[in-house]
């Protein structure tokens, strides 16, 4: 199985917001006025109002403006917006300094808006912020076979079929980090997926607690869950709790995949309050 002990959520969080403030740069400085971008925040589970949305457009002479439209929303003016009323907030920079308006859009989707990843941003030219890699030219060995069933014959390749299948469930190309884990979202919850170097296992992961007090008490419950739990496993890595789910990829079986997918959002979403209230942590999504 993967180890995924080396994860380190805070640190992929932030170099994921790092590498999208580059590339909205690279798209704004570009933008002319036959085009626009629109971002909205995905809203968290707790939260029934219209998500806030940022509007990018062109402006005469050589400048994008910024459009936020959220109610409700404090401190919006210590971040450079500028009230234009009916809930809408504005600012613009010339576009040879779109650099610092991407991180001033970064700096209030995570402090103001409270988005805790990129993967939870919907933009309407998806495609164009996430730039993903170039797709692999799957070789001849990896023509499907019936249900789409073929067997990879390196990680690359794996990691090709995996992006191909992800692309067709949620209508746009997964996300990559330095790792090479792809960040994925389903509803509210959060989850990874990893390849084994040796290219046969899928595994789908999550960190549902963090702060752990008590590790004794902690394995315990866990220990518990893992003999009730049918295909999830639960693991304890310092403080925090991880669940995951092993797919095997040799060969590669897509509804596999998609089952897996089920079934570890649903353990995600539907326990991570409760276990954090028994092993006294805090869910990695707040309310």
């Amino acid at each position: 199985m993967a180890d995924i002990e080396d994860f380190d959520l805070d640190r992929t969080t932030q170099l994921a917001w790092d590498e999208f403030t580059e590339r909205l740069a690279e798209v704004l400085s570009v933008m002319d006025a036959t085009s626009d971008l629109c971002i909205s925040v995905v809203a968290n589970r707790t939260n029934t109002v219209e998500p806030p949305v940022i509007r990018f457009s062109f402006a005469e002479p050589e400048s994008v403006v910024a459009t936020l439209k959220a109610a409700d929303v404090p401190g919006l003016a210590d971040f450079g917006w500028q009230g234009v009323g009916d809930g809408s907030y504005r600012v613009q920079h010339h576009q040879e300094d779109t650099v610092a308006l991407a991180e001033l859009v970064t700096r209030t989707m995570t402090e103001a808006l409270g988005a805790i990843h990129p993967v939870f941003l919907e933009p309407d030219q998806l495609a164009d912020i996430l730039k993903p890699a170039a797709p692999v030219e799957p070789g001849a060995g990896l023509l499907p076979g019936p249900f789409g069933i073929v067997m990879p014959g390196s990680r690359q390749e794996l990691d090709t079929v995996v992006d191909a299948e992800l692309t067709e469930a949620f209508g746009h190309p997964p996300m990559r980090d330095f790792q090479g884990d792809v960040a994925i979202r389903i509803g509210s919850t959060m989850l990874f997926l990893r390849s084994t170097p040796d290219f046969k296992e899928l595994v789908l992961f999550a960190v549902l607690v963090h702060e752990v007090s008590g590790r004794s008490r902690a394995c315990e419950v866990l220990n518990d869950l893992n003999t009730e739990s049918r295909y999830c496993r639960f693991a304890l890595h310092t403080d925090r709790v991880f669940v995951q789910v092993s797919v095997p990829a040799r060969p590669f079986v897509p509804a596999h995949l998609r089952q897996a997918l089920v079934a570890i959002s649903q353990v995600a979403d539907g326990i991570d309050d409760e276990l954090a209230a028994r092993l006294s942590g805090r869910t990695t999504f707040p309310g």
